[in-house]
C-alpha cells in the first residue's frame, strides 16, 4: 500500500471519527420563574442525551427537585443513577411541570427526589448529576419533538422555576474539530501532491 493512499485512508477516518464524536448537550429554557432566578438556573443547569441516556447536571445552586418527561408512544423512562446523594423515584409532587401546560409538555413520566416532610432532600445539588434512561428513543428525538424533558428547581435566590429542554442538533466538541481539521489538511497535502 502506497504512503497516498494509507494517508487517505487516514484523512478520511479522521473526519469521520469527528462526526462520531459529536453528541448532544445544551442549556434548559426557563418557562416560569422570576427573572433572577431564571438567569441563574439557565446558566448552571445542564442536559445531555446520547440517544437512550438523559443526564441533567447541576453546577450552580439550588437543588433539581424533579424531573418530567413527555413521551411519544412506545418510549418509557426509569431512574437510571446519579452521583452524590442523589436519588429519584417515579411520581413527582407537584405531578405536572409547573407552567408545562403552557407551553404544551404534558408529563407522561415525572420523577420526584423530596422524601416528604422531615425525610432528605437527594435532588441535584451542586456537583452533582442524575440519569434517566429513555427506551424507545432515538437520537434525534429531542430535535424532532418527538421527547422533551423538564426540571423543577427549588432553593434558588427567592423562590423555584421551572426549566424545559430545547431542540438540539448534534454540536462537535472541540476535539472533533481538531480531528477534522487534520484530516482535511491530509486531504489538501495529498490533492497538492498529485497536482505536483
Amino acid at each position: 500500500m502506497s504512503l497516498s493512499t494509507s494517508l487517505s485512508k487516514l484523512a478520511a477516518a479522521s473526519c469521520l471519527a469527528a462526526v462520531s464524536l459529536s453528541s448532544q448537550a445544551a442549556s434548559f429554557a426557563c418557562i416560569a420563574g422570576t427573572v433572577g432566578d431564571c438567569t441563574l438556573a439557565t446558566s448552571t443547569i445542564h442536559w445531555t442525551w446520547d440517544g437512550s441516556t438523559f443526564t441533567v447536571t447541576n453546577d450552580g445552586s439550588g437543588y433539581v427537585a424533579e424531573v418530567y418527561f413527555d413521551l411519544s408512544t412506545g418510549m418509557a423512562a426509569s431512574f437510571s443513577g446519579g452521583t452524590g446523594t442523589v436519588l429519584f423515584a417515579p411520581g413527582a409532587t407537584p405531578p405536572a411541570l409547573p407552567g408545562g401546560s403552557s407551553v404544551g409538555f404534558s408529563s407522561d413520566a415525572p420523577f420526584d427526589s423530596d422524601g416528604g416532610k422531615g425525610m432528605p432532600v437527594n435532588g441535584v445539588d451542586m456537583g452533582e448529576s442524575a440519569s434517566f434512561t429513555i427506551t424507545g428513543a432515538l437520537l434525534d428525538s429531542f430535535k424532532d419533538g418527538t421527547l422533551a424533558a423538564g426540571v423543577h428547581v427549588r432553593s434558588l435566590t427567592t423562590a423555584s422555576v421551572s426549566l424545559l429542554t430545547v431542540p438540539v442538533t448534534a454540536v462537535p466538541e472541540p476535539q472533533s474539530y481538531a480531528l477534522m481539521l487534520a484530516g482535511l489538511g491530509v486531504m489538501g497535502w495529498l490533492a497538492r501532491r498529485r497536482r505536483a
